[in-house]
């Protein structure tokens, strides 16, 4: 991919990538795991927090995303779905700050005909079906 494609892309989703790192900023500080992979910022939690279910407890994910930074509850859960995740950070890069308007509405209207607004959200679907693909066996 050209350079300046790619740049267009980070510019379009950091908006977005700005939330992550605000985010990511205090689990850092606390001495989270902060690693640069394949375009995208992944961070995990302190081990010993992580696993003795201090902050796995608290939180409504394993692993979110925002723009390309991936916050992830350990890095073994990373490893797991770190492909689902990297398909979101795509995501991001095709739809920039909309695609908060765009999961939302998503998740809105699977909700609205009774269905999960997470699992049978566009994007979750999507996110499943790609990372299936590139990773079988997973």
């Amino acid at each position: 991919m050209p350079a300046a494609c790619r740049l267009l892309k980070w510019m379009w989703a950091a908006p977005c990538s700005l939330i992550g790192l605000l985010l990511a900023a205090l689990p850092v500080a606390l001495g989270a795991r902060a690693r640069w992979t394949a375009g995208a910022l992944e961070v995990t939690y302190r081990p010993d927090l992580a696993r003795c279910g201090a902050i796995a407890r608290q939180l409504p994910f394993r692993g979110i995303v925002f723009g390309h930074v991936i916050l992830a509850v350990t890095a073994e859960e990373l490893e797991r779905i770190g492909p689902h995740e990297r398909i979101h950070v795509q995501q991001y890069e095709r739809w920039g700050p909309l695609f908060f308007v765009a999961y939302g509405l998503s998740g809105l209207w699977q909700l609205i005909r009774g269905r999960s607004p997470y699992w049978d959200n566009h994007f979750e679907v999507q996110a499943r079906e790609l990372s299936a693909s590139s990773c079988p066996g997973r």
